[in-house]
């Protein structure tokens, strides 16, 4: 659905990335902080939290994901703080707001990717001789086949046989959108289809939601022509829009808030395998400025290890200018004397590359010291031809002063006399002469929306602007203590008496959302859960007091507790529990007793208070 692909892209850029369009930042450990803008704050009590994507204030109780701050900073509705973020991280929000016309081409050719990945995988699991002997020689262990979903084309006719098996209704087209996606081909000479991959090794082309959108192939058998064979361009494959791995790495690329650029399919899977989960790959040897963009959004660590041949180093030149250009000084990630991670990997192994990335140079330098000659020229020209090189190279950070530091720096390597405001100033103006190079802030991508999906995203997005806030009176201190400690430890939830707590609940909102925790937490990843509570908590209609606590216990959450220390808390919360609910009943007799006038009626409550005062007593 169109706005929970919007909510999921700004997800995957860091919360102090969009928080900091807004305010100043400044880091604090393994937070970010600064004053806090929801209330006079004279000392910064407003904490980031990247790595759980949510912000909180320990004075006023603010808190949430990125969305929460837009809408509460700007005091806008929901739409528009996505609109305004999007337009500050280069997401083009227009692409999830247009209503677009049903696409049923779309919806086939994502039926017939998604039936090729299962019937290559299908082929795979049968052994063809081919298909082992690539997997063996490649070093691929089983995990990677999976996780990568690597199957095998055979050399007959099977994907076209596949589609001539499906119902007469869908069959030309499935058939014909099998064509345009280049998968299936036809031969004039015979009139007849054929299969376009056939012995081949095939590996899924995921888009950053997972889905499949085209495949590159390896050749297994002799004289088998090109050894590459890739989907084109097509209306479902914009391969400019898409990082191989991306997919799988991009949890990683926010946990480790560094990310590893590399060439090639097998480059990609074999880092993975080796532990380098925040590895992503380039669809060929370029990347786009919308990739750019999205990566520089994400984390400003960034390596790059391009193969060692003249291709990969003029990519990455390319790429490396490209982030410059944002700001950001990539680190050279070198694997000579192998030509790339995947041979250096199966020659060196895990921590040989560990050790390099901790060592790695940022790029600048390295080409810098390539241009200056091992022995300074006399000559006043060559000299300065150098510093102009250099100055080529510096020009996408502009004044940066990473860039006039370089330039000074270089300039006194060289030899030359003239004092540091001249270098500099010559370097402006050689910054004027160039010609100036604009860095779209994105890409439009090939998104389809249709009229449905944002009919009920629009619908959505209304009733969470117009839940009511429910009230139920205020929590007791044991609900508050329960709350937090659920919410931050859900490894509670595992206990097998859970359902025993609901009877001594209270508070309708904490029933309910301890409910919503059990009924979820089963069936979601780690990484899911604070991203979903957080969405629960603060769309689904709960109060003030609820969002406060539980967004100061998302902040808390990651450290578990052992098995002893969770029976122990548990039995206490709930004896606490049970305790509160006593002393409620205990109260409300008492007013009664005071307000009745019959005697009879009074001997009654004061044995009933008596009975819960012995039961209090015995907790």
């Amino acid at each position: 659905m169109a706005f929970e692909q919007l909510k999921d892209r700004i997800r995957e850029t860091p919360i102090s990335t969009v928080i900091s369009h807004y305010m100043s930042l400044n880091k604090k450990g393994a937070n970010l902080e600064g004053l806090c803008p929801f209330h006079p704050d004279s000392k910064p009590s407003l904490k980031v939290n990247d790595a759980k994507g949510m912000f909180k204030c320990f004075v006023c109780g603010a808190g949430g994901d990125a969305i929460t701050f837009v809408k509460d900073f700007t005091k806008v509705e929901f739409v528009d703080a996505l609109k305004d973020i999007a337009g500050k991280i280069g997401i083009p929000f227009e692409e999830y707001q247009k209503e677009k016309k049903k696409n049923p081409k779309l919806e086939m050719a994502f039926r017939v990717l998604n039936a090729s990945a299962k019937l290559y995988k299908k082929v795979s699991e049968a052994k063809p001789e081919p298909y082992i002997e690539f997997i063996e020689k490649r070093k691929l262990n089983e995990e990677s086949v999976g996780k990568f979903q690597i199957g095998y084309a055979p050399g007959n006719n099977s994907l076209l046989h596949y589609l001539e098996a499906i119902p007469a209704a869908d069959k030309d087209f499935a058939q014909q959108t099998a064509m345009d996606l280049g998968m299936v081909r036809y031969n004039e000479n015979r009139d007849s289809y054929y299969d376009f991959y056939r012995d081949r090794v095939m590996f899924p082309i995921h888009d950053h939601s997972g889905q499949i959108r085209g495949y590159s192939s390896r050749a297994v058998l002799p004289d088998q022509n090109p050894k590459y064979l890739n989907s084109g361009e097509s209306f479902a494959f914009d391969k400019g829009a898409i990082l191989f791995g991306f997919y799988f790495g991009k949890n990683h690329i926010r946990q480790l808030d560094q990310v590893i650029i590399v060439e090639g399919n097998m480059d990609v899977i074999m880092m993975h395998q080796f532990g380098f989960h925040h590895t992503v790959g380039t669809m060929g040897t370029a990347l786009s400025d919308q990739s750019i963009r999205l990566l520089s959004n994400m984390t400003k660590n960034v390596f790059l290890g391009m193969d060692s041949d003249a291709a990969g180093k003029k990519a990455m030149q390319k790429i490396n200018a490209d982030f410059m250009a944002l700001g950001i000084l990539p680190k050279y990630l070198s694997f000579e004397p192998a030509k790339d991670p995947d041979e250096f990997l199966l020659l060196e192994g895990r921590l040989a590359l560990m050790e390099r990335q901790e060592k790695a140079p940022i790029l600048i330098d390295v080409l810098i010291s390539e241009l200056i000659p091992s022995v300074i020229p006399e000559n006043l020209e060559l000299k300065l031809q150098t510093l102009q090189r250099v100055f080529s190279l510096l020009a996408p950070l502009k004044e940066h002063l990473a860039a006039s530091e370089r330039v000074v720096d270089t300039a006194k390597l060289l030899g030359l006399r003239s004092d540091s405001a001249t270098i500099l100033q010559d370097y402006r103006e050689f910054l004027s002469r160039q010609k100036e190079k604009t860095y779209p802030t994105h890409e439009k991508p090939k998104t389809l929306v249709t009229e449905i999906e944002l009919a009920e995203e629009e619908k959505k997005a209304e009733e969470e602007r117009l839940i009511p806030v429910q009230e139920s009176g205020p929590l007791s201190k044991s609900e508050k203590v329960f709350l937090r400690e659920i919410v931050c430890h859900p490894e509670f939830l595992t206990q097998p008496n859970r359902d025993e707590f609901l009877a001594y609940i209270g508070h309708s909102e904490v029933k309910r959302l301890f409910q919503w925790l059990v009924k979820i937490y089963f069936e979601i990843d780690e990484a899911e859960y604070v991203p979903m509570v957080s969405d629960e908590v603060m769309t689904g209609g709960y109060s003030k007091e609820i969002k406060d606590i539980v967004t100061d216990a998302l902040f808390n959450y990651g450290n578990k507790l052992n098995e002893k220390v969770i029976q122990r808390l548990w039995s206490d919360y709930l004896r606490n529990l049970k305790r509160d609910q006593l002393n409620q009943r205990k109260k409300k007799l008492e007013e009664l007793q005071k307000t009745t006038h019959s005697q009879i009626e009074v001997n009654g409550y004061l044995e009933e208070i008596y009975k819960l005062s012995v039961e209090i007593s015995k907790l």
